[in-house]
């Protein structure tokens, strides 16, 4: 991956820098006071936050008037306890109990994680889940362990056309692969099938930016850089066929090895508030100390790190990244300095705040004197 100084297609008008544990407590307490219990919403919260720390905002809080929307419809199951239904050896498959995405994906990380412990390699399907966040936030959780970790969700609907087709009718179906690394950062691949995920066009929507042509059709099938045009379209797939074909071929391992929703019966988590969204996700780890010696498969990819980033930049480009090193330069630089928000995201957690009776926190009182 290379970074150009032309990479950032959208950009933020005006902004409030807020701390990461600040910012994490109000959403929080948002979601508490949406019903979900103590630990579920400090789990949701810090998904959202960890996404924005790292500079991927399409995940963040901007996500926090959708899932409270949600969950005051009964979309989601509170309480909900997700359970294992089927467990064969290296493989399980378990039932999400229409929890918040968040508790599902912990959960199955975790047993995909304690199968590898024992076996070497494990693999784990879940339905009747919902919207998770990131595919990262789960894979980087094999890295405290030594693994290589492996998340992919069916999408938030069917948001595109396969290809050669004219109507959507495939998700766009993201997935992470996390690596462990030596001195350098870990290698930490998370994309969608589609050139960009929903939620970077619905931010450019909400900060009235353009976006590139690349991004999106409407739905007469055109290119537009109009977000708004682009909402009522579909996601163009990357690379044409090839990733058409990705998005197909994942949806299924998420979806019909576990009997989730998948195709018609497919919710779309921003029109369809009738009930769970009954996503099916897949989890995978792989204990690499069983193939070879850890600090030595660490200090390989270190090499290889190295020989990437040591490529002579292309014109206009500043510099060669590897696969997650910009959010993690992001989530270094954001967490000491605090989060570069937008202020249309920190005014729309308002609004929802206080229509849930949420105390507007000191620090922000504090912020708009201050900027009087």
């Amino acid at each position: 991956m290379a970074q150009s100084t032309q990479s950032k297609h959208y950009y933020f008008h005006k902004t409030l820098t807020i701390p990461y544990g600040d910012m994490e407590h109000w959403v929080s307490d948002i979601f508490a006071a949406t019903g979900l219990p103590k630990d579920v919403s400090d789990l949701v919260a810090d998904s959202l936050i960890d996404a924005d720390a790292r500079g991927v905002y399409s995940h963040g809080a901007q996500r926090v008037k959708l899932y409270s929307k949600r969950i005051m419809l009964d979309c989601i199951n509170r309480e909900g306890k997700p359970k294992v239904i089927r467990d064969a050896g290296t493989l399980a498959v378990v039932d999400g109990d229409d929890a918040m995405g968040q508790v599902v994906g912990k959960f199955c990380m975790e047993l995909a994680i304690e199968k590898a412990k024992e076996y070497g390699i494990s693999f784990v399907v879940a339905n009747k889940s919902n919207h998770y966040g990131r595919c990262a936030f789960y894979t980087r959780m094999a890295l405290e362990h030594d693994m290589i970790g492996f998340s992919a969700t069916i999408g938030g609907g069917n948001l595109m056309a396969p290809w050669g087709g004219s109507d959507p009718r495939v998700g766009n179906n993201p997935y992470s692969f996390s690596i462990p690394a030596n001195k350098h950062y870990p290698v930490v691949l998370d994309q969608a099938m589609s050139v960009v995920a929903k939620g970077k066009v619905d931010v450019a929507a909400k900060t009235h930016a353009t976006i590139p042509d690349t991004w999106a059709l409407d739905r007469y099938g055109r290119p537009t850089t109009d977000p708004n045009e682009a909402l009522e379209g579909s996601l163009r797939p990357i690379a044409d066929y090839k990733g058409s074909g990705m998005a197909i071929v994942i949806g299924m391992l998420c979806s019909v090895i576990s009997d989730a929703n998948i195709g018609p019966t497919l919710k779309t988590i921003y029109k369809d508030f009738d009930g769970s969204l009954g996503k099916g996700q897949m989890f995978m780890a792989i204990d690499v100390g069983r193939m070879t010696d850890i600090d030595a498969f660490k200090d390989r990819m270190d090499k290889q790190i190295e020989f990437v980033k040591e490529s002579p930049p292309a014109e206009g480009v500043e510099e060669v990244f590897l696969p997650g090193e910009m959010e993690y330069r992001n989530y270094d630089r954001q967490i000491k300095d605090g989060i570069v928000y937008p202020v249309e995201i920190i005014n729309e957690i308002e609004t929802i705040a206080e229509g849930l009776g949420v105390a507007r926190p000191d620090w922000l009182v504090a912020m708009e004197k201050k900027a009087e």
